[in-house]
């Protein structure tokens, strides 16, 4: 059952709710960070806080009231998960990468290999640039300019390619998916959370120089 969006109250009702079980008292500040860097996924939220008390030395609940309370193992923990994410996400921007080659190609030419270039798109974009949607305007743009038969990339081309990302990640074993493309808007989306947070934290042009490229 649905129950976004969360509101910034919730959030410190879980954290509230949290910090009783295991008497600890976290400070409103440790709360506020933890919630600016969630992207009002309260999974997020929740793996955060989890992180932060852990690195304050909070393993289980005690007798006496501990304080978490340092703003700096926030950071630490904004990194930690990064990581994490940075794994996961990577390898499934490598499956994306190596899907279904196009059927568009023409006697002795490299195939269009047009989820690769998306990938390289979305890395190149970063959160600015994909977490409002972008446009496949934008993306077909995008993709010809830097793609090695950029005169070749048809608009059906680009129909095929955003039309079964769906089916692509599914196929892929990737799940829950991380971007889909909506028709009725024609802006590609992140229908992941984690994903918002793995693009503000991520070091994406290390990620993207490390996507095998179909072309060696």
């Amino acid at each position: 059952m649905p129950v976004e969006p969360w509101t910034e109250d919730e959030f410190r009702d879980v954290a509230g709710r949290g910090a009783t079980e295991l008497n600890v008292s976290i400070d409103p500040t440790v709360v506020e960070k933890c919630t600016d860097a969630s992207f009002s996924s309260i999974g997020v939220f929740q793996e955060l806080i989890k992180e932060t008390c852990l690195l304050s030395g909070v393993f289980e609940a005690s007798s006496e009231i501990r304080k978490v309370d340092d703003v700096k193992l926030v950071e630490q923990a904004i990194s930690d998960k990064a990581a994490q994410y940075a794994a996961r996400h990577q390898r499934a921007l490598e499956s994306i990468a190596a899907g279904n080659v196009s059927s568009s190609s023409k006697e002795g030419l490299k195939p269009l290999f047009l989820p690769y270039y998306l990938v390289k798109v979305v890395l190149g974009a970063g959160y600015e640039g994909v977490a409002n949607g972008m446009r496949r305007a934008t993306i077909q743009e995008k993709i010809q300019a830097d793609h090695h038969r950029g005169k070749d990339v048809r608009p059906s081309d680009m129909s095929n390619l955003l039309h079964n990302l769906a089916k692509l990640q599914s196929n892929k074993n990737i799940s829950p998916p991380i971007i889909d493309y909506d028709q009725t808007s024609k802006l590609l989306q992140i229908v992941d959370s984690t994903f918002y947070f793995f693009l503000r934290h991520a070091q994406l042009n290390e990620i993207a120089a490390e996507i095998p490229s179909p072309l060696e």
